[in-house]
């Protein structure tokens, strides 16, 4: 069974990923953060590697996002190609705001995975995480406006 059958796919991080997200939101604290997510599909979701950190360059960036357009077509153009996005809510919880949703139009197809971060509380100030497939098709197959699947993350 797939995810479109009722159970949901799983993104697995690889410790190293996780490290880089962590530091990369906590740096830009208390702007946003954002980058791009590389790995590839694997048995079950996807499986991230690797993160390349871009530049928030919002006219408000405590409160938007906006990728440095070089580091961008710099990132998105790499190889292997990008498979995801990452930015953080620094002053909110992990889940995609209206503007975020809105957004997911402008990714192009090859980004199946959307991450969003917020500092974490208590004494680890560990990030707190929460992964989203972005999902383009109906369950017969029709394109429709990109969404978001909430799915588990786990370690790679």
């Amino acid at each position: 069974m797939t995810a479109s059958q009722g159970i949901p796919q799983s993104i697995r991080l690889s410790s190293s990923v996780q490290h880089m997200l962590g530091k990369h939101l906590l740096s830009c604290y208390p702007q946003e953060a954002c980058g791009i997510l590389l790995g590839a599909a694997a048995a079950g979701g996807m499986c991230i590697d690797n993160y390349v950190p871009v530049r928030n360059v919002a006219p408000d960036p405590l409160h938007s996002f906006v990728p440095d357009p070089g580091e961008w077509i710099r990132a998105v153009y790499r190889e292997p190609a990008p498979v995801g996005f990452f930015h953080s809510h620094p002053h909110a919880a992990p889940w995609p705001s209206l503007a975020d949703l809105n957004g997911l139009s402008s990714l192009g197809p090859e980004f199946k995975v959307y991450l969003i971060g917020s500092p974490g509380t208590g004494h680890t100030g560990t990030p707190l995480l929460n992964g989203f497939l972005i999902q383009r098709t109906d369950s017969n197959g029709s394109a429709q406006t990109p969404a978001l699947q909430h799915v588990p993350l786990s370690p790679a």
